[in-house]
């Protein structure tokens, strides 16, 4: 019932996997969109780093007085979800557990693949949640460092790109998986590569469709979803290129008339909401 806006943070243009889910199945909600390109990528920057700037990306969307928040950062989730969660008052979504059961849901012979960044690699989470959903799960976790920098400059196909997603995953071929999930918000932009590489056998499973479900479950629960007939309002802010945003933003959401605007985050030491 109410019309506050949505907010939606990653560290570039990976999010944007989730927001354009968001559009398609909450077109009448208001949205805010940050990506903090100017100090990505995050999944090689230690966890306490990372939760430090999660924090300064909240606090930008909570001057919006947004009614909940879509963490749409793997690395993100798992250093920062749960002090976010414990320390705002709204809804605040994660794509590790979402993305975790609809694997298992997927998954015939329980032997999941995780690629990822380092970052969330080395946090273990898809790991411990996977396991901890179903205890009997195989997981193979690979480490794909080059891939978001490959994204955030817009090579998303041709031979060059096709290489480089073949050498990172080679370690995944013949390895048995029998779903892959892309652990990293940026991946999806790569479907076409991915499955090229590890074979059609392979369902690839990305968790922005799970993620809003949960979304839309915590704003049903709290009787929140918008219910006027009007399209939603859509604002995005990167803290990098407005005009390196822009190109990836129209291309992957179908805004040719996206804008964006570039903000300066205000660096703070303190983990925590501003007072």
């Amino acid at each position: 019932m109410q019309k506050q806006p949505i907010g939606f943070m990653d560290s570039g243009v990976g999010g944007l996997t989730l927001l354009k889910e968001a559009l398609k199945r909450l077109p009448n909600e208001d949205m805010v969109f940050i990506g903090d390109q100017a100090r990505l990528p995050y999944g090689d920057k230690p966890a306490a780093t990372v939760r430090q700037f999660a924090w300064q990306m909240t606090n930008f969307l909570m001057a919006h007085q947004i009614k909940a928040l879509v963490v749409a950062c793997n690395t993100a989730t798992a250093a920062a979800l749960p002090d976010l969660q414990a320390q705002l008052s709204i809804p605040v979504i994660g794509v590790i557990a979402p993305g975790s059961q609809a694997a298992l849901a997927t998954t015939q012979n329980r032997h999941v693949g995780v690629i990822a960044t380092t970052g969330t690699i080395h946090s273990g989470a898809y790991v411990h949640q996977l396991k901890a959903l179903k205890p009997a799960t195989h997981v193979t976790s690979l480490a794909a460092p080059t891939f978001v920098p490959m994204i955030e400059a817009n090579q998303l196909q041709g031979p060059a790109v096709q290489a480089t997603v073949d050498q990172a995953l080679a370690p995944l071929v013949g390895s048995a998986i029998d779903t892959l999930i892309l652990g990293c918000t940026h991946f999806p932009l790569l479907t076409a590569a991915i499955q090229q590489t590890v074979g059609p056998e392979v369902v690839l499973v990305d968790p922005a469709h799970a993620a809003i479900d949960s979304l839309i479950q915590a704003l049903q629960d709290r009787e929140e979803l918008a219910t006027a007939p009007t399209t939603g309002r859509l604002q995005t802010y990167t803290t990098g290129s407005v005009t390196n945003f822009e190109t990836i933003a129209r291309q992957w959401l179908a805004l040719p008339q996206l804008k964006a605007q570039q903000v300066i985050i205000k660096e703070a030491k303190n983990d925590g909401p501003n007072e």
